[in-house]
């Protein structure tokens, strides 16, 4: 534990008791943190589940009961969409010094948005890359970002006290932190998080109409291939749905990308091309095996 400050941050107000903000409380104490961990959540349900998993010290579902004074740093951890709503409720609460940051998936405009409505206040969007298919802080995880990227998205300087406090709670937790501008991380994560999600949604809904069209339950004869492969689409509709729409125009891209990909790929199998399509696969295949090594 030498070393460790995390950031020197005394007291922490996670809101959003779901995997992340779980997530992200668990292994605070499991690596160390010794502050106190406050919890803020619509639902009494969450709090309780948070409390009696020890992922926070206390737990609210009222903004105005929340110790605010005792707060440095607060961490929008609900889905992306109802960041702004929630800044402009917390704002009037917040005290001197506090710094705001998130762990949504969505930066670009939302991040700039965050930044003005938060003013005076210092809002430093992050985005650790991370997670599980599943979902709700009963299955928050110790150690999730351990080992894992951890992405700041702000105007900032590197080298700004703030930033590098909030560097520091990262890297005391074991993520590997890197700088990215926000319309830059939003067009890498649309392309390589949003979209296999999409696909994983579509395929499900592919093999849905199929069991349709023959009148046969074809979810029945999955094997393990298919299972890895649309893992993710067991993913909360909720949160997704807010990450498609927030990175709308990225994805939307992508997924036009994808179709002329698949297109290709329909072709040179109607053609029966053989030469090409052994091409077409190895390339893919070649390409997947580099991110084993």
């Amino acid at each position: 534990m030498a070393g460790r400050d995390f950031g020197k941050f005394k007291s922490i107000l996670i809101i959003g008791m779901g995997l992340i903000g779980g997530s992200f409380g668990i292994s605070l104490k499991k690596e160390g943190y010794a502050g106190v961990i406050y919890g803020l959540d619509l639902k009494q349900e969450r709090i309780d589940t948070a409390l009696e998993k020890g992922v926070i010290d206390y737990g609210y579902t009222d903004i105005s009961k929340i110790p605010w004074d005792k707060i440095d740093l607060v961490v929008l951890a609900s889905p992306v969409k109802t960041f702004k709503a929630i800044a402009k409720q917390i704002k009037p609460y917040l005290s001197d010094n506090v710094i705001i940051t998130d762990v949504g998936s969505v930066k670009g405009d939302l991040v700039k948005e965050l930044e003005e409505l938060f003013k005076p206040y210092i809002f430093i969007g992050g985005h650790p890359i991370a997670g599980t298919e599943k979902e709700g802080v009963e299955n928050s995880v110790i150690g999730l970002f351990r080992g894992k990227r951890f992405i700041i998205t702000t105007d900032l300087s590197e080298n700004d006290k703030n930033v590098k406090k909030l560097k520091k709670l990262w890297e005391d937790l074991g993520s590997k932190v890197e700088f990215m501008n926000p319309d830059i991380h939003d067009y890498i994560f649309g392309a390589i998080s949003h979209l296999p999600h999409a696909v994983a949604y579509s395929l499900v809904h592919t093999i849905i109409a199929l069991s349709k069209e023959k009148d046969i339950n074809l979810f029945k004869y999955t094997g393990a291939g298919f299972r890895d492969f649309t893992r993710i689409a067991a993913s909360s509709p909720v949160i997704w749905k807010d990450i498609f729409l927030e990175n709308k125009e990225n994805l939307v891209n992508a997924i036009d990308e994808y179709i002329k990909s698949l297109q290709d790929l329909k072709n040179l199998i109607q053609k029966e091309d053989e030469k090409k399509l052994v091409e077409y696969i190895a390339e893919s295949r070649d390409k997947r095996l580099l991110l084993d090594e």
